[in-house]
Order: C-alpha cells, then sequence, then structure tokens
C-alpha cells in the first residue's frame, strides 16, 4: 500500500452515500487506495476491522452533508467514532463541506471536548458547479503527507480478506452504477434508470380528458429521483443558455428576449444544494435538457463509446409519470392511501424549501421504486393540457404533477391534475427524465 495514497472515506449513508461513492470512484481512478464500506455502515453496530483500516491509512476524508453530524450527540453514533479514531491517530483529516451545511449549527453536535479541534481542520468546500475541480484540490492540496511522522498499522492478514470484500463491494457498487444509471457516464450521482413495465393507468377528467379515462402505457425507464442542481449544472457547463440547436424554435426566442442565463434561483441558498432537485427552470429549459442529453448520447454511439441500444430521453408523458408513481392501482400517493407527513416534503413537513431528491428514499417510494415523486417540486411532463399532445413547439400549457414543498399535502395526491404555461418558471417547478429504446 502506498501510505501517501491511501484514504478512508468517512460519512453518513443517509445524508452523503451518492457523495461517498462519487469521490471514492474519483480517488480511485487516480490510483489512490481508498476504503469505503458501503454494506456495514449505518447498521447499529461498530465493525472492529472498519476501526483498523483508520489505523492503516494515511488521510481521513469526512463527508459533512447536510443532517451528518446530527447523531454525534450520542457517544456511540459511528461516525462519531470515526472521527474520534482518526484524531487520536492523528491523521490527516480532510473535512468536505457540501453546499447547505451549516457549520455553526451542525458542528454543536460534535462533543464538547474536541469540537474546537476539530473545526479548525482546513475543510475543502464542495460547490457542484465544480466537482472536478473540487477534486483536483483535494488530490493536490489537501491529500498531503503531514510534517509530522504518521503511524502507519499494517493490516492484517486476518483482516485482509474481509477489507478486499468491502473495497470490492464498493467498487463493483460503483461499476453497477455507471452501467445501469448512465451508460456514458455523462451525468454525476444520485442517477439511476427504474425500469416500468406496461399496464394501465387511470386519469381524471380535466384539460384534454372530457371525463376519466384509463390508458395502456407500454414499458418505459424513468429517473429515478428529479434532475439534481449538480446534473442541470453539466448541461450550464456544456454551454445550454448558449447553443440554440437544443432549444425549440420559439424557446429560443423566449430565452433570448428574458435574457436566461441559468435558472432563475440558481445562487440561491435555499434552493442550490447538489443534491436537491433544480427549481426555477421552465418547461423550456427542459426541453433543451434533454436535447443536450440526447446530442451526447447520439455522439457516443456514433463514436462507439456505447454498446447498448440506441435510446433516447425525454420529459415523461403524464400517463408515464402516473404509472410510475402509483403501479398498478389507483393508490392516492406513492406508498399507499393515507398522508404521512414524514415520506414527502409538503407544506405540512414544515421544512420550507426543497430537499435531497434522497431524502424520503425508500420511506416514500412508489410500487417500482421511484423516490420523490409526490412533494418537493412539481415535475414537468411533455403533455399538452389542451390536447394530450407532446408537440414541441407547441406554446400551450403543458401538465405538472406531484405538487411541492410550499402547498398543501392535497396537492401532492396523484389523482391530482394541474398545468402551467411551459415559458412559467417558479421556485418549486422541476423535472425528471424518462428513456425510451429506439
Amino acid at each position: 500500500m502506498n501510505s501517501e495514497k491511501s484514504v478512508f472515506i468517512s460519512y453518513r449513508r443517509s445524508a452523503s452515500r451518492h457523495l461517498a461513492r462519487a469521490i471514492f470512484l474519483e480517488l480511485s481512478q487516480h490510483n489512490y487506495d481508498v476504503f469505503l464500506d458501503v454494506n456495514t455502515i449505518d447498521s447499529g453496530k461498530f465493525d472492529t476491522i472498519i476501526l483498523r483500516q483508520i489505523a492503516a491509512r494515511t488521510h481521513f476524508v469526512v463527508l459533512l452533508s447536510p443532517g451528518a453530524l446530527d447523531r454525534c450527540v450520542n457517544k456511540g453514533d459511528w461516525l462519531r467514532r470515526e472521527i474520534e479514531e482518526a484524531m487520536r491517530l492523528k491523521r490527516n483529516i480532510v473535512p468536505i463541506i457540501e453546499e447547505g451545511f451549516d457549520f455553526g449549527r451542525e458542528t454543536a453536535f460534535l462533543p464538547e471536548e474536541w469540537r474546537d479541534t476539530f473545526t479548525r481542520f482546513n475543510a475543502l468546500p464542495l460547490n457542484h458547479f465544480y466537482f472536478d475541480a473540487a477534486m483536483d484540490m483535494l488530490r493536490t492540496r489537501y491529500l498531503k503527507m503531514p510534517e509530522y511522522h504518521v503511524e502507519l498499522l499494517p493490516t492484517a492478514e486476518y483482516d485482509m480478506k474481509e477489507v478486499q470484500k468491502i473495497i470490492q463491494a464498493a467498487t463493483s457498487e460503483m461499476e453497477q452504477v455507471e452501467v445501469t444509471s448512465d451508460p456514458i457516464s455523462i451525468l454525476p450521482p444520485p442517477f439511476e434508470w427504474v425500469d416500468i413495465p406496461a399496464g394501465k393507468v387511470m386519469l381524471r377528467k380535466g384539460g384534454y380528458l372530457a371525463e376519466q379515462t384509463t390508458f395502456d402505457v407500454p414499458d418505459f425507464q424513468i429517473t429515478k429521483y428529479p434532475i439534481t442542481n449538480r446534473q442541470f449544472a453539466m448541461f450550464i457547463g456544456a454551454g445550454g443558455y448558449d447553443n440554440p440547436n437544443w432549444w425549440t424554435k420559439s424557446g429560443w426566442q423566449i430565452k433570448q428576449d428574458a435574457n436566461w442565463q441559468e435558472p432563475r434561483f440558481w445562487h440561491d441558498p435555499k434552493f442550490n444544494g447538489a443534491n436537491n432537485p433544480v427549481v426555477g427552470i421552465s418547461w423550456l429549459e427542459a426541453v433543451a435538457f434533454c436535447n443536450w442529453l440526447n446530442d451526447k448520447i447520439e455522439k457516443a454511439v456514433a463514436e462507439g463509446n456505447v454498446d447498448v441500444s440506441m435510446y433516447k430521453v425525454a420529459l415523461p408523458a403524464e400517463q408515464q409519470w402516473k404509472r410510475a408513481a402509483t403501479g398498478d392501482d389507483d393508490r392516492k400517493y406513492p406508498w399507499g392511501n393515507a398522508y404521512d407527513k414524514n415520506r414527502s416534503n409538503t407544506e405540512e413537513t414544515g421544512v420550507g424549501k426543497t430537499t435531497p431528491v434522497t431524502r424520503y428514499e425508500q420511506v416514500g417510494d412508489s410500487p417500482f421504486g421511484v423516490s420523490d415523486m409526490t412533494g418537493n417540486v412539481w415535475e414537468w411532463s411533455l403533455t399538452d393540457w389542451s390536447n394530450g399532445s407532446d408537440e414541441l413547439e407547441s406554446n400551450a400549457q403543458r401538465v405538472v404533477n406531484g405538487g411541492s414543498w410550499n402547498l398543501s399535502y392535497t396537492f401532492s395526491r396523484l389523482g391530482h391534475r394541474n398545468s402551467d404555461h411551459p415559458f412559467d418558471y417558479y421556485p418549486d417547478h422541476g423535472f425528471r427524465i424518462v428513456r425510451l429504446v429506439d
């Protein structure tokens, strides 16, 4: 093991697992020996092998995402114990501070006897606009050998097999995400596709429907989460607001007239957490994002870099969105028929802003495992409210689904149907995408 390039990643699974995996992959690709436990963390049982891996590595990277330190008030908390062990062993401790982390409030959960010492460590702020730049800075400036002597304890032979299994599990999980989530690795995590089988879905009357109607929906794939700020930043960085080829004709004209350069709440800390859903975008911008992504996919296929059938992405039709949310029954919410404020972000939750798209994963998922489908943000669909078409050049109102963080739970009922103009933008409107094989 190269001691100078040996790293232990410490993180709170519920708050930081996707960021932890992204950093693990980034460092591993640059030949760092990285320990990341994706299986036993947060299990309630603290594994002594993990403690010994802190002793075997020079660098201790701890991820500070919103809510990561809340449980450190408990003496037996695993994250607290990892930090305490790294401090006891005088490891090179590098806190990585993700956007939305309230340093003053959240470090107050740390034990008083070492809180001040911890807060003086040289931390790396992680801005979702500049993930690659932050990783470059981590490698070149933060992961350096300390000036003082670091005594490393080699991994015992009886631990070696288990350690290799843990690291391989992290590696395999990253490889699986890369293949099944996005074969050309365009968008950063959290991102994965969910298979939605063919089935029926019922829509209540309103707009283009004069009466309650049942539709047959072919199979398709939908993203597990809404598109995040970090993911939308890829579109901006690629010149998304400068290239008319990715916009509808009317959309480009509206963008030009209004001088849109980015989403309208892009720099508002209330909404710009890296893994929060992107908001303040119109339907026109969501369509441009899809066109940009399709362009990337076509180029990757043409260059032979993708060993998959050709496919395209788009906003979901209303029927697709409803199918992914309800499954095979006409339930009121993705999880069942009774509202529960602990399963989605609505006005009753009291958060008063958007939350990370993984916040209610599992507890609020649909029958197919799709997350965050009600509350948090209204989601744009492809469907024209007036006639049910998917004509892109029409400036008619488009269907929006799911309710939002600033409205009552009644709007998040899956039977509720609503619409907005395609050029409107609000702090509670976002989107997710679907994938169709040609």
